[in-house]
């Protein structure tokens, strides 16, 4: 963190981002990546490790605008409230809005989606908020595990990829992952809440990245060739909140 001041000070000391701060970490990589972290208000940097300060502070300079536009978006995006899970809140699931209805039975807890289109959510008496987000959240886990299988069973033969593992968990700055040494994509669980074509996108963007891992050139190409509205959706996809 001291060099990462460091470096700051000598070069972008006159920009303003706010409560947002940098923080630079050097690893084994070849080339220099932004991420922005709403959650800690830090601009994160990877970089190489033996990189000089010139070099990465032209970097910097490079994305400014890019940051700026990153910082300010995330400045107007607004959590969703906190949720009591009881019965008339409404729930996201695949892209359209249901009313949940919380029954309290004697009976295996459960969580299924009734023929009047809203979400039933079987729980013993006694239990607290706790107990309901925990199950509607297993819920949305399994149902999007599903979905997940049924789209890399589709696309792994277009592609031309194997994907050796899967995930599924909460991520507050980015909706997958992909480790192609491992050949393992991790999908954020939020995504259960949107329609299917956003899934789809971030999925096949996952898996494209096993067959080039920068979004370069290559990349772009191999995306108008699987989903050729993919600019769209991602666009689409940024206006969501994490």
């Amino acid at each position: 963190m001291g060099k990462g001041n460091k470096i700051w000070k000598l070069k972008t000391e006159e920009m303003d981002f706010g409560s947002y701060s940098f923080e630079i970490i050097k690893k084994k990589i070849k080339h220099i990546y932004f991420r922005i972290d709403p959650s800690k208000k830090k601009i994160m940097v990877s970089a190489p490790d033996r990189i000089d300060p010139e070099t990465l502070n032209k970097a910097i300079e490079s994305k400014k605008d890019w940051i700026f536009k990153q910082v300010k978006k995330n400045k107007v995006v607004r959590p969703d409230p906190v949720k009591a899970y009881v019965t008339g809140e409404q729930l996201l699931f695949k892209g359209e809005s249901y009313d949940l209805h919380v029954l309290y039975q004697k009976t295996h807890p459960m969580v299924f989606i009734t023929e009047k289109h809203r979400i039933q959510l079987i729980v013993p008496c006694g239990n607290d908020v706790y107990d309901r987000e925990k199950m509607i959240l297993g819920w949305y886990r399994k149902e999007l595990k599903q979905s997940i299988k049924i789209n890399i069973a589709r696309w792994e033969p277009l592609i031309g990829v194997k994907v050796n593992d899967f995930g599924v968990r909460k991520m507050k700055t980015r909706w997958g992952s992909c480790n192609t040494t491992a050949g393992r994509i991790w999908l954020n669980l939020a995504l259960i809440k949107l329609a299917d074509p956003f899934l789809e996108y971030v999925i096949v963007h996952e898996m494209v990245h096993l067959l080039e891992r920068r979004h370069n050139t290559r990349f772009k190409a191999f995306m108008d060739q699987f989903i050729p509205d993919w600019r769209n959706l991602k666009k689409e996809l940024n206006r969501f909140a994490l």
